[in-house]
C-alpha cells in the first residue's frame, strides 16, 4: 500500500509539473496547422506572381520618378510675390538655344504651387545628354529661358537656383508696355467682389489692386520676354508640341487688318484679336 502510495504520488507530481512546461511548446507549433499551413502557402504564391512594385522600389520613387521616365523640375518666383508663387506657368522645351522661330518639342501648362517648386515634369520621348532650353512663363509675367542638359534621370534647371520672373504681362503678349499699364488702371481699387476686377493685374497677389501693382509695371515697361512678342496667349492645356509662328515686333500682334480670325499652320498658335 505504501508502495502504491508512493507510486501514485509520485505521478501526480509528474502531471502537475507536466504543464507549465507545455505553453512554451504550443506557440512554436500553432503556426503549424494545416489551415495556417496552407494560409501561408497562399501568401506566398501571391507574392511570387503580383505585379505590384516591391516596398524598395515605391520608396525610391520620389526621388526617380520611374513612370515618368526623365523628368524636370524647377523653382520660380514671380515679381511681387513675397510668399505666395502659385499660378498657372507656361513650360516649353525646345531643342538647342533659343532661335527666331522657336518649335516646341514639348509643352505644358502646370499648376505652380505656393512655394514655388515642381517636379517630376516628364521628358519622355527628348535624349538625355542634348542641349535644351526650357522657356517658363506665368500668366501676368513674360517669358524666362533656361537652358540646360538633360540628364536620364531627374533634370534640375538653372541648377537648383530659382528662376527669377519679371511680372506686368497682363495680356500674355510676352511683351509689358503701355497696353498692360492700361489694363491694370481699368482695374485699380478694385477687389475680388468688384465688377473690373482682374486677377492678373493683382501682381502681389494681396486681394486688391492699387498703386503697387502699377509701380511694378510702370517699372518694366518696354521689357520682352525669351522669343520677344508672341502671336497669341500661352497655350490653356498641355499639348504634345506647339510653336511661336512669325514672331512681331514689340507693341503687339500685327497682320490682316480686316478684323478676322489669322489661321496658321496646323500645330501652330494662332492671335484673336479681342
Amino acid at each position: 500500500m505504501a508502495s502504491q502510495h508512493q507510486s501514485t504520488k509520485s505521478s501526480a507530481q509528474e502531471n502537475t509539473s507536466k504543464p507549465t512546461a507545455k505553453p512554451t511548446l504550443k506557440p512554436a507549433s500553432t503556426p503549424k496547422s494545416p489551415a495556417k499551413e496552407l494560409l501561408s502557402a497562399s501568401e506566398t504564391n501571391l507574392n511570387k506572381t503580383s505585379p505590384s512594385p516591391s516596398p524598395s522600389s515605391e520608396a525610391s520613387s520620389p526621388t526617380i520618378a520611374s513612370s515618368f521616365g526623365p523628368t524636370l523640375s524647377l523653382k520660380a518666383a514671380l515679381e511681387g510675390r513675397s510668399t505666395d508663387q502659385s499660378t498657372k506657368l507656361f513650360v516649353g522645351i525646345l531643342e538647342g538655344s533659343i532661335t527666331q522661330n522657336p518649335k516646341f518639342l514639348l509643352s505644358f501648362t502646370i499648376n505652380l504651387p505656393k512655394d514655388g517648386t515642381y517636379s517630376n515634369l516628364s521628358l519622355a520621348g527628348l535624349t538625355s545628354g542634348n542641349r535644351y532650353t526650357a522657356i517658363l512663363k506665368g500668366s501676368s509675367q513674360i517669358a524666362t529661358a533656361s537652358a540646360f542638359t538633360m540628364s536620364p534621370t531627374v533634370t534640375t534647371l538653372n541648377s537648383g537656383a530659382v528662376i527669377n520672373m519679371l511680372s506686368g504681362d497682363l495680356n500674355e503678349d510676352n511683351v509689358i508696355n503701355s497696353q498692360d499699364y492700361s489694363i491694370a488702371r481699368a482695374a485699380l481699387n478694385s477687389t475680388p467682389a468688384s465688377k473690373n476686377w482682374n486677377a492678373n493685374a493683382d501682381l502681389n497677389k494681396d486681394k486688391v489692386i492699387n498703386l503697387f501693382d502699377l509701380a511694378i509695371i510702370n517699372k518694366n515697361i518696354g521689357q520682352a520676354g525669351a522669343t520677344g512678342a508672341w502671336t497669341s496667349p500661352i497655350p490653356k492645356v498641355s499639348t504634345p508640341s506647339a510653336s511661336l509662328d512669325n514672331p512681331l515686333p514689340i507693341g503687339g500682334p500685327g497682320g490682316s487688318s480686316s478684323g478676322h480670325q489669322q489661321a496658321v499652320t496646323s500645330g501652330y498658335w494662332i492671335w484673336v484679336p479681342q
